[in-house]
């Protein structure tokens, strides 16, 4: 069995409120504070040669950066608890679409959200290593979203995330302040 497929069949199964809170705050953990705190850890590593010079203006823009991706991680994590009925955390996905509030950006709301924070970190940071590691985390991303989560919601939604897909952008939003349809 394809892991989209195995994935697909754990998530129609739905959960109480309570274990999925439980497992956000699990997630939580992960995303929020140990891969940021491996960042910092990780920009301290290295010779100089592996730091870059910042300004005050650039770690302001910086932390503004990482600030409004944690805003949207946020923002979609609720998003999928209260109105998805699931979680961020496949096994315990949500139980519909969600096209709506961050989903009209696109289609990775948490994955935009995550990028820009450990991107702003690791800018902040000044340092080429922390850098390095979030675009490695960028193209493990990319590639989990295309080659198991697309096929996964593919085969729970069917014609319907194809239709969202296709009217959707991946993950850059390109059409900010444009209305859009609510959840089905």
């Amino acid at each position: 069995m394809s892991l989209p497929k195995f994935i697909a069949r754990l998530a129609h199964k739905e959960f109480s409120i309570g274990r999925r809170m439980v497992m956000t705050a699990c997630g939580g953990l992960l995303f929020v504070l140990t891969i940021p705190a491996l960042l910092v850890w990780l920009s301290t590593l290295g010779s100089p040669a592996w730091r870059f010079s910042t300004s005050p203006p650039l770690a302001v823009a910086c932390s503004a950066v990482a600030f409004a991706g944690l805003l949207l991680a946020a923002w979609t994590v609720w998003t999928q608890v209260r109105r998805g009925r699931g979680t961020p955390i496949p096994i315990m996905a949500t139980q519909k679409l969600l096209v709506a509030g961050p989903y009209q950006l696109c289609r990775n709301p948490m994955a935009l959200g995550m990028i820009l924070l450990y991107g702003g970190i690791a800018v902040c940071r000044a340092s080429w290593i922390a850098v390095l590691a979030v675009l490695l985390f960028v193209v493990f991303l990319v590639v989990y979203l295309k080659l198991v989560e697309e096929k996964e919601m593919a085969l729970r939604f069917g014609e319907q995330y194809t239709h969202y897909k296709q009217s959707t952008p991946f993950l850059i939003p390109c059409r900010l302040g444009r209305s859009r349809r609510s959840d089905p």
